[in-house]
């Protein structure tokens, strides 16, 4: 019986809706019953129903419950299936089923299967012969599972082909009772293409001057086999300057599973963690972390300030933008940055509406990363330095550098770096110890440079700790302290490229270095606090630069408020601090938030305002309202005001933003005095695949290509993701190297489609574009009102057969009525409670003609004529001799 027919199909219509519930209770009966047998025990094991138990109709005729009996019973063959283990995906296989008689066949087994699977066949094998388990081989074996793993059971479901495997937890393998895949069932993915966008426009007069500008932010991907081609790039616009390409960095990636590793092939940066990150042409063989069970990932910071009009966000790393926006007024946190290496400072420039630019500096060093006894990262890379910031450098440049874990608590780790005038060594050691985890290092350096031999040495001491009793996360990052004669090796690089006229030693060089980062829970009541800066001296230059902020979160009510304070030094000019103008700098901020009204509804609005004091521009006051409109929220407004004491200025701004199936959308508009300024951003991106082209919002590394055909609006796992209309939809963002579950929702879908499959599982690479099939089913839902001939009801329970193909389209439900699906728009079918020939009847069914999407039943009424018996051959036919 279909049940999906039953329960699967929602409906709007409330009449209909009436109509199936006076079916569902009895077809819920016969479910509960069918599943009973197939839970009771054995994948064969059989039931006897009492057909006493349920209604008979009006003639009384007994129901055929025979083909409920013997559920489950595997015929011998090869089958396609997914092993669950402990209820997690771990593959799909080709396994063979042997064996017969009335238990059906069993799954056969060999050693190595069941060690892909995740089970630690070693301690099998050692104390397989004291629990009296039987010994694996090369050669499979059939039988019950627990015959050859103690304690273990295997289920085989054929209506889902699934193996599902329970074994205890201490025969699995280290890793594999959570989310970790075998690489071996680790999806490469499928040829495809992607580009992800990020566009804008602004457009701005000040003071009776005009400036257009626009600039498109460019990453494509191309997928061939087990390698990604990817690019990235800016296009930049402007009205005075016309159009602009600014090529970033070109390369080929991809895995090496047995190494736990990635190979890449073109241009990229070095490692960055304890020497320079220098940007070359060349290879990098270096380890993938995320390949390895429970490891975390790389650290970005978040980058955090606040604008005092609609402003342009730019974040530059080593010379390179990395990152560009556009927020509005108030404070803004940018968490979704993808810095090109996992270290060197990042230098945030904002412009304001009115042409306004100022600047600062976000630290970003990585904490102390220790590792587990025994294990090792790694990181090579040879290549041609790229850029040195003032020509393309050409210098040849090697960086090598190795971790290992020499015990639970000490991890060594050392490197080289070195370029045609240039040779470094670094050697240290991280420690952990009840007061927190603590590294130290020494890196030894000399460099030819121009009209210069020099040499010395570079000492860095860490500190990390984490306080989970009292909330506070304390972090002194790096005080690196360097003699005068030390230059690192993007130094060294850029002073052999630099113009003779440039003279880097009067500038001085760095001397020492001190990054502190302190986040304070306070309670649930108490709110958070957290402190975090730098601070740098240089040799030959007198004075310090620094920069660091601190600020108080927590709320009262609905009232969430933070205060902030940022304090910057920068020194007379140059170094590695910079901001316009000389001096000091210092900025206060209060923030203050709360919803407008009660509601709960995506769509409430909120009120929100800060007042900002800078000791060089004067005091910023702006307060917004900003909430949703539409059921699903997808449409958001922002209305805002702000005032400046110092220049006695006003403003207002607006912005409007739309979430679409295929992109995002905003537009935003702000005037003040002397100036006023407009802009258009759209973020999205382009999948090209063997199957077309499908559009989303945005697209992480790693996507899922759903292909349900005829699935139209279902919607996807979490997201807003939906299957368009030629049946492909998109999994934005899928976990590399672990398992991923996808489910279709199709409370949304048309009611003549029926999804077979709404699951699937898989373990992707990084980066790979995945397939993901759920078969689908196109069929009328039909509801018919039937009788016999002699208006008596037919058997509730009966099944209903198409009689051209001979599938089960549906069963008699309560009342004589049917409900099936069928997927011709007239045919004949059988209904059908027993083996006699007085047991079964036919109805002619005509539906009208599909009319695009179909919501709700169609119903008839119909009379089940009795099924005429099969004419005998004509006189002269072969057959006409055996007739009796």
């Amino acid at each position: 019986m279909h049940l999906s027919m039953l329960a699967g199909a929602r409906r709007r219509d409330g009449r209909l809706r009436a109509q199936r519930g006076l079916l569902w209770a009895p077809g819920l009966a016969l479910f509960a019953m069918m599943a009973a047998a197939v839970a009771g025990g054995g994948a064969a094991q059989e039931v006897r129903f009492d057909a006493k138990m349920l209604v008979r109709g009006m003639g009384g005729e007994s129901i055929d419950l025979s083909r409920f009996e013997r559920p489950n019973v595997v015929t011998p063959g090869q089958y396609r299936v997914d092993v669950q283990v402990n209820g997690r995906w771990r593959g799909t296989l080709t396994m063979d089923f042997r064996g017969a008689g009335p238990e059906g066949a069993r799954p056969c087994y060999t050693a190595e299967l069941l060690s892909s699977m995740g089970l630690d066949m070693h301690k099998v094998e050692r104390q397989g012969p004291e629990l009296g388990v039987k010994a694996l081989g090369e050669a499979p074996s059939c039988g019950d599972l627990s015959d050859y793993v103690p304690g273990a059971e295997a289920k085989f479901d054929m209506a889902e082909q699934t193996l599902s495997l329970t074994v205890p937890a201490y025969y699995l393998t280290k890793g594999r009772a959570g989310t970790y895949v075998d690489p071996a069932y680790w999806d490469r993915g499928i040829p495809a293409a992607r580009l992800n966008y990020s566009a804008n426009f602004y457009a701005q007069d000040t003071d009776g001057r005009r400036n257009r500008r626009g600039y498109v932010n460019l990453n494509g991907v191309v997928n061939a086999g087990a390698w990604r081609l990817k690019h990235d790039g800016f296009l930049r616009w402007s009205s005075r300057d016309g159009a602009r390409y600014s090529r970033g960095q070109l390369y080929a990636v991809t895995d090496l599973p047995a190494w736990r590793s990635q190979l890449l092939l073109g241009e990229t940066s070095t490692d960055g963690r304890y020497f320079d990150a220098v940007s070359f042409r060349g290879v990098r063989l270096a380890s993938e972390e995320r390949m390895l069970p429970d490891d975390r990932r790389g650290y970005v910071p978040t980058v955090r300030g606040t604008a005092r009009t609609n402003a342009a966000v730019s974040v530059y790393q080593r010379g390179f933008l990395v990152y560009e926006t556009t927020v509005a007024p108030g404070p803004f946190a940018i968490e979704d940055l993808g810095a090109a290496s996992f270290g060197g400072d990042l230098t945030v420039r904002v412009t304001e509406a009115n042409g306004e630019t100022w600047s600062f500096i976000v630290p970003f060093a990585t904490t102390v990363e220790l590792l587990r006894r025994g294990e090792t990262r790694y990181s090579v890379a040879v290549g041609q330095a790229t850029s040195s910031g003032y020509r393309s450098s050409g210098q040849r440049v090697f960086e090598g550098l190795v971790r290992a874990g020499v015990s639970d608590q000490v991890t060594a780790y050392g490197g080289l770096a070195l370029s045609d005038y240039y040779g470094s060594a670094l050697a240290g050691a991280a420690l952990n110890t009840q007061l927190g985890a603590f590294s130290g290092d020494v890196t030894l350096a000399s460099a030819n440079l121009p009209g210069e031999r020099t040499s010395g040495s570079s000492y860095r001491v860490s500190y990390s700790k984490n306080l989970p009793n009292s909330g506070t996360n304390f972090s002194l990052l790096a005080y690196r302290y360097s003699t005068s004669g030390f230059v690192g090796l993007n130094e060294a690089i850029a002073l052999r490229d630099a113009p003779h006229s440039y003279r880097y030693a009067d500038l001085g060089r760095l001397r020492n270095r001190l990054d502190v980062n302190i986040n304070q829970d306070l309670g649930a009541r108490g709110g958070s606090f957290y402190l975090n800066g730098s601070a740098l001296q240089y040799w030959r230059r007198s004075g310090s630069a620094f920069n660091y902020g601190m600020g108080y979160r927590n709320s009262w009510g609905k009232v969430s408020y933070a205060l902030a304070l940022q304090r910057v030094q920068d020194l007379s000019s140059g170094g590695e601090l910079y901001m316009p103008g000389r001096g000091r700098s210092t900025v206060a901020t209060l923030n203050l938030s709360f919803p407008l009204g009660s509601g709960k509804s995506i769509n409430t609005p909120s009120f929100s305002s800060y007042t900002s004091h800078s000791s060089v521009g004067g005091t910023d006051a702006a307060a917004s309202v900003a909430g949703g409109l539409g059921d699903d929220g997808r449409l958001s407004y922002s209305l805002s005001a702000s005032r400046n004491s110092r220049s006695d200025t006003a403003a207002a701004s607006g912005s409007l933003d739309y979430r679409a199936a295929v992109a995002n959308m905003g537009v935003n508009v702000s005037q003040g005095s002397g100036y006023r300024q407009a802009g258009l951003r759209a973020q999205g991106s382009v999948l090209a695949h063997a199957g077309g082209v499908t559009l989303s919002p945005t697209l992480g590394e790693t996507v899922g290509l759903v292909l349900a055909p005829d699935a139209e609006d279902a919607r996807i796992g979490f997201d807003r993701s939906r299957v368009d209309g030629r049946g492909y939809g998109l999994a934005t963002s899928l976990a590399p190297y672990r398992l991923n579950t996808v489910e279709l929702d199709p409370s949304e879908m048309a009611d003549d489609v029926e999804l077979l499959a709404s699951s699937r599982t898989v373990a992707p690479r990084a980066g790979a574009v995945v397939l993901l099939r759920y078969p689908t089913r196109r069929a009328r839902p039909v509801l018919v009102n039937v009788r016999r001939p002699d208006g008596s009801v037919l058997p509730f329970g009966a099944e209903v057969f198409d009689l051209a193909s001979g599938e089960s389209v549906g069963a008699v439900g309560q009342g004589s009525r049917i409900i099936m699906r069928v997927s011709q728009d007239h045919g004949d079918i059988r209904v059908q409670w027993g083996p006699d020939a007085e047991q079964r009847c036919l109805v002619g069914y005509r539906l009208p003609p599909r009319q695009g999407r179909q919501d709700g039943f169609d119903t008839l009424d119909a009379v089940c004529q009795p099924e005429p018996e099969p004419a005998p051959p004509a006189i002269g036919s072969p057959v006409a001799a055996i007739w009796p």
